[in-house]
């Protein structure tokens, strides 16, 4: 009941979205459990919006510990493990800034806060002279073997997107093989729930490497996850070769995906629909019993979830655009399957 209180209701977006200034929407958000990550944001600064996703993501951060200290060992050990999806987004950070030759202070700027999440220290890390230093210097950690691996094709094409790629995978090769150390109801649960997302993941992943990136099946298929409806190779390769998004909705079965995603017509659409029923998934779980793994899990995914529309909104204020223009694009809604 305490992780649940902590989530927006349907009258925090009513208000939020109400604001008719960035000064409501601040005044409002300081009642809220963000509002002190954002005492003393500065609106004004250079690079605020920007400043005010890394707090966010701060937040975000010292949530997860705060649960995970709550659960038992090897529980609280999965929800690290979930957790270290922020630690990558960090890292891709530090690529970037590597690549692009920012100084140290400039890319600092852009770290989220993870403090006791992990052990890196970013800021020495930006101080590196170059992304194979960057390599060499995470050998020994659990980061080292996905930048091995990415790092050839980066050197051969100058582009991130296997480095970061290697990544992501790497995360989710870590965060599957974890399910199997939790007792026996967590681990058909959790498994469910890491089943869906990773689906999910594929799906948008495909969209976008197709529709926009334009990416050769041969690529796109390295790149799935091993996980859900697409754990055989056979699976994987019909969605990894599918021509368009039309021929790939059309082989997927009924349900829930062939039905879900009928009519999509692009990866904009895909991805909300999609995100629709992410969204009722962990509202379904969020209302089981308390005493599972579930319940933690559902909470950090929606605090996920009200970060992103946290940010849509402020966009949404900078640009000073109508409600009714930023409310298709909010992710997370309201927790218990209620919507705005």
């Amino acid at each position: 009941m305490a992780l649940k209180s902590r989530l927006f209701t349907p009258e925090d977006y009513y208000f939020l979205l109400k604001a008719g200034s960035l000064d409501e929407f601040l005044e409002y958000l300081a009642t809220t459990t963000y509002g002190p990550a954002l005492s003393d944001w500065d609106r004004q600064a250079p690079q605020a919006d920007q400043d005010f996703s890394r707090r966010l993501y701060g937040e975000l951060a010292q949530a997860y510990l705060k649960v995970a200290r709550g659960l038992k060992k090897r529980e609280g050990r999965f929800l690290r493990l979930l957790a270290r999806r922020l630690v990558a987004e960090n890292l891709k950070v530090v690529l970037r800034a590597l690549h692009q030759g920012l100084s140290p202070p400039q890319a600092a700027l852009l770290l989220a806060p993870l403090d006791g999440l992990t052990s890196l220290d970013f800021r020495e890390l930006l101080r590196l002279d170059s992304i194979p230093a960057l390599t060499e210097h995470l050998a020994r950690t659990p980061w080292g073997p996905p930048l091995a691996r990415g790092l050839p094709r980066y050197q051969r094409e100058g582009s991130l997107f296997p480095l970061e790629m290697s990544l992501d995978l790497g995360v989710w090769q870590d965060l599957l093989a974890g399910v199997d150390d939790l007792a026996a109801g967590d681990r058909r649960l959790a498994g469910e729930m890491l089943n869906l997302l990773a689906e999910a993941t594929n799906l948008v992943w495909f969209a976008r490497f197709r529709e926009l990136y334009g990416y050769s099946g041969e690529e796109i298929y390295q790149y799935l996850l091993e996980a859900g409806r697409f754990r055989k190779p056979r699976a994987r390769h019909y969605l990894a070769f599918a021509p368009d998004l039309e021929a790939m909705t059309a082989a997927l079965p009924s349900r829930p995906y062939g039905e879900l995603l009928q009519g999509a017509g692009g990866v904009a659409e895909l991805e909300r629909r999609l995100q629709d029923y992410w969204l009722k998934r962990l509202s379904r779980v969020l209302a089981l019993p308390p005493l599972q793994i579930g319940l933690p899990l559902a909470y950090v995914f929606l605090r996920e979830l009200e970060i992103a529309d946290l940010i849509t909104m402020l966009t949404g204020l900078r640009l000073e655009l109508p409600t009714e223009q930023v409310k298709p694009y909010l992710r997370g809604k309201a927790a218990g399957g209620r919507h705005v």
